[in-house]
């Protein structure tokens, strides 16, 4: 044995399997000295069981192991690990693998326990270096594929938190990371220090000082503030991130800025060390392209959502109820809408405050995206009053979703509100019945002017109802009567049956 030393971390771990206890533990402290994480079993199904838990790069195995075959441990563990290698470990020349073994099993090689600690060490040197060689090649291969692959699903539409949470899980696929978080800088918070699966995090900006995860997994996984329980090192290191704008590496995790230009947006935090070259340079470019995508998510956000509340903004609002009335044409299905008023905003306002009235209209646009499926169109129509396009739904369904609107806010107050102030809203419903003309028999060219107008008889019909609950002293629904489709070259008259 060697004299004992302390060296760097080789990032390779290595699967000791052997039935003799003095033999195992003692070439593991040979092994751990040379900077390997070392796995020790004495049986096959011990290893079996390391194999499904552990990512492995080398395993040198008991040509004679107990309680498993050596074909179907080295099959158990290409399944895990494609790129892994396997030494086979023979007793002091009294048995050897035969070639056509090796061949079969497509293994390293192996080695006699007579040739010495030195000899062992140096066939496990060369495995090690087969099996990040052929990792290497395996990622330099498919790296950029991933990243081409992975692009379209960036870049797609998609509330803010879903693409987080999807940049996340593919950077820890990347290296394999059980805990992760990331974190974004928000455009009113961007600054240039700061403090993400493994354990892994996202993280976004909210002030010049603190940094808020977005998604999260392993220890990672509750949202807010960056957890405290990160080392100093860790927290160092991912500061060091954001000033450098530069991925940044330690023993225990790697830390990857996510940068457009000058403007810093976060972090991804991942509890693997990324030791390749080609590890950083994939994980860059895939960094690179998540950070596009995150900013053009929340320039998207800005630009459609009515921060307050979460629903649309009306300007898109308006624009989309137009391209699901010319969807509803040409599909012959229902569409229909729902207007809703929340009651009694004046009386918040003026007895908890402005504040407090802010909060109610969170809390009622809260109840409104829940009560709601992802293909429903939820606007902020003006002040205090909103609008849900429903496509696809005839009236029974509308109406299901508003008497859910109304069990969602059931007994809540504004928060900060207190007393006697209690949420409700008035909604009104009105449907545009399935054309009863085929399309297809309709003028080509139909002007927007026609669908506007159609939209606009859809809105006073829901508004009218609207207008009946509140009347009725509100916290009710109430049904308008159904629109019918007009001619598109005719002012006035329905369809012909």
């Amino acid at each position: 044995m060697r004299k004992p030393r302390s060296p760097e971390l080789s990032g390779y771990t290595i699967l000791l399997v052997d039935d003799d206890p003095e033999y195992l533990e003692a070439t593991r402290i040979l092994l751990e000295r040379e900077g390997h994480d070392v796995l020790c079993a004495a049986d096959g199904r011990s290893a079996l069981d390391l194999l499904r838990r552990r990512r492995i790069d080398l395993a040198l195995l008991d040509y004679r192991m107990p309680g498993l075959a050596e074909e179907e441990a080295v099959a158990r563990l290409r399944e895990l690990n494609p790129y892994s290698q396997v030494i086979l470990q023979t007793g002091y020349g009294r048995e050897q693998p035969p070639r056509e073994l090796l061949r079969r099993l497509d293994i390293q090689g192996s080695y006699d326990r007579n040739e010495g600690p030195e000899k062992l060490l140096m066939r496990t040197d060369a495995g090690l270096k087969s099996a990040r060689a052929m990792e290497l090649l395996g990622k330099s291969r498919l790296g950029l594929r991933y990243v081409l692959d992975a692009t379209p699903s960036l870049h797609k539409i998609q509330p803010l938190n879903e693409l987080m949470q999807g940049v996340l899980d593919r950077a820890a696929e990347l290296l394999g990371a059980v805990n992760s978080f990331i974190a974004a800088i928000p455009d009113e918070g961007r600054a240039s220090s700061a403090e993400g699966r493994g354990e892994s995090f996202v993280a976004t900006m909210e002030d010049d000082t603190g940094l808020i995860v977005r998604a999260g997994t392993g220890r990672f996984s509750a949202m807010g503030e960056i957890p405290g329980h990160l080392e100093l090192s860790e927290s160092s290191l991912i500061a060091e991130a954001l000033r450098q704008g530069r991925i940044q590496i330690l023993d225990g995790g790697t830390v990857v800025p996510l940068r457009v230009g000058e403007a810093m947006l976060g972090v991804i935090y991942l509890d693997r060390r990324a030791i390749l070259k080609d590890d950083v340079e994939i994980l860059q470019v895939f960094a690179n392209q998540a950070a596009a995508a995150i900013q053009n998510a929340q320039l998207y956000a800005m630009a459609t959502l009515d921060s307050l509340t979460g629903a649309f903004a009306r300007g898109f609002f308006d624009k989309w109820f137009l391209r699901e009335l010319r969807s509803a044409f040409r599909s012959r299905e229902p569409l229909s809408l729902l207007m809703v008023d929340v009651n009694g905003m004046k009386r918040i306002n003026d007895t908890a405050g402005h504040l407090a009235g802010d909060q109610a209209l969170m809390t009622v646009g809260k109840a409104l995206r829940q009560a709601t499926r992802a293909t429903d169109i939820v606007g902020r129509y003006g002040g205090d009053e909103f609008a849900i396009a429903l496509p696809q739904s005839d009236a029974e369904g509308a109406a299901i979703v508003a008497r859910r609107i109304l069990r969602l806010l059931e007994g809540k107050s504004p928060p900060g509100a207190g007393g006697d102030l209690f949420l409700s809203v008035s909604i009104g419903l009105s449907t545009l019945r399935t054309a009863p003309q085929d399309p297809a028999r309709a003028p080509r060219s139909i002007p927007q002017a026609y669908f506007q107008s159609m939209g606009q008889r859809l809105i006073e019909k829901a508004d009218e109802a609207l207008y009946r609950a509140k009347k009725d002293k509100g916290n009710r629904l109430r049904q308008g009567e159904p629109t019918e489709w007009l001619c598109p070259d005719s002012a006035s008259p329905p369809y012909p049956p």
